[in-house]
């Protein structure tokens, strides 16, 4: 739109200037210098607009690209992320092995070093690990601890 107008500008000001030198010239060799002016300034408006058309075309491509490149990025910390947590889970589940272990031995003291690792990683563990380390808990606080060795015996 504004092309328009600067257009019809510039096509009226080449109009009126190019009427005021030549007044006795006959009026085919008066259009003939506004024509090639128009000409010229439509020329160089579409140059104008396709220049811009092929900066858009290059700003979306970039922006694609970007994007491409940002999904991947994304894609890549998910998969990071998810390993990271299989990997929290499984050694949850190795703990709580070697809890019930040493809750079936009777070995308190060593159960309780693996259920303080565990109470650390419950927060990041899903409901039915927490629900299961709950239960440890329970057993823990149910079994009565062994006595301290005594140092004269």
């Amino acid at each position: 739109m504004t092309d328009r107008v600067i257009f019809a500008i510039l096509a009226a000001a080449v109009l009126v200037l190019s009427a005021c030198g030549k007044t006795e010239e006959p009026a085919e060799e008066q259009k003939a210098p506004e024509t090639s002016a128009v000409e010229q300034e439509k020329s160089m408006a579409e140059k104008a607009m396709d220049t811009a058309k092929e900066g858009g075309e290059k700003a979306m491509e970039m922006a694609k690209e970007g994007a491409d490149k940002a999904s991947e990025m994304a894609s890549a910390t998910a998969e990071k992320g998810a390993e990271m947590a299989d990997a929290t889970v499984a050694k949850a589940e190795e703990l709580i092995q070697q809890a019930k272990d040493y809750i079936e031995k009777g070995e308190h003291a060593l159960g309780e070093g693996v259920m303080k690792e565990l109470r650390a990683l419950k927060d990041s563990l899903p409901e039915s690990l927490q629900a299961e380390i709950d239960k440890l808990e329970q057993m823990m606080s149910s079994q009565p601890s062994a006595p301290a060795p005594s140092a004269g015996q």
